[in-house]
């Protein structure tokens, strides 16, 4: 029996060009009918602002990611514009999912690649003209952006918030590296003899230091101070970074 994951598209705002929930439903309930098959999931992203840029599609993640894990068969009722789209094709293209897009019969594992390279080709144009459009407002004289004499108009409050709020990370930042200044250095000799991740976590937490967060040390704490204030040369082998193989999916289609 074949196994499927389904994902839906929700707009906040109704337009011809987007299929209702319940209608996509139907198709993906038929399909998977008439292969005999067994839903194990469905995921639905809500696309409720479609004016912003770009969409994080985590629902699609999601999706890809369970599809991929078991060996189920990924269905996209609607997938519209974002065949277009190069982070969604990219995302289909790189895990490797068994998928069916129902409104765009075309598009599968087979075909995948040349509908990436046209999704692509289409960002970049999308941006040049969107440069040469700037460009050519800026020649004649038109300010753009918060540059606009009414941009700030009834937002006058808040002028100012985004210089604010990377003043106030700067300035965490900077507080963060003087707590922790006074240990770098014998952290430093100690890897220089050979100790390891463990035994400078020992040496701390034995001392009753804590991090920030008021937490004893624990290897991770201590392997990330030694990247950002050391260097990697002193994180050694004694212990890898490993990271996790997520799908990061943000596109700009709505349709």
């Amino acid at each position: 029996m074949k196994r499927y994951i389904i994902y839906y598209r929700q707009w906040l705002k109704k337009s011809r060009s987007r299929v209702e929930v319940a209608t996509q439903e139907t198709e993906a309930k038929r399909l998977v009918a008439f292969n005999a098959g067994k839903i194990l999931g469905t995921y639905t992203e809500k696309e409720d602002l479609p004016t912003r840029r770009p969409i994080e599609r985590v629902e699609l993640a999601k999706a890809i990611e369970a599809a991929v894990s078991a060996n189920a068969v990924l269905v996209i009722p609607h997938l519209g514009r974002l065949v277009k789209n190069a982070a969604v094709t990219r995302a289909l293209q790189t895990s490797n999912v068994d998928f069916v897009c129902m409104d765009q019969r075309t598009m599968n594992r087979r075909t995948i690649n040349m509908f990436a390279t046209g999704a692509e080709e289409v960002s970049r144009k999308v941006s040049e003209r969107s440069r040469k459009a700037m460009a050519a407002c800026v020649a004649r004289g038109m300010k753009l952006g918060s540059a606009r004499p009414d941009h700030w108009k009834g937002r006058e409050h808040l002028r100012g918030t985004k210089l604010a709020i990377a003043a106030a990370a700067e300035k965490k930042r900077e507080k963060t590296k003087n707590i922790y200044a006074y240990m770098m250095p014998e952290i430093k000799a100690r890897r220089e003899r050979g100790d390891t991740l463990p035994e400078i976590v020992e040496w701390l937490n034995n001392r009753g230091k804590l991090t920030t967060a008021g937490k004893p040390f624990t290897q991770t704490a201590v392997w990330r101070l030694i990247d950002r204030y050391l260097g990697k040369e002193y994180l050694g082998s004694s212990r890898k970074k490993t990271t996790g193989n997520k799908v990061g999916i943000a596109g700009n289609g709505t349709g």
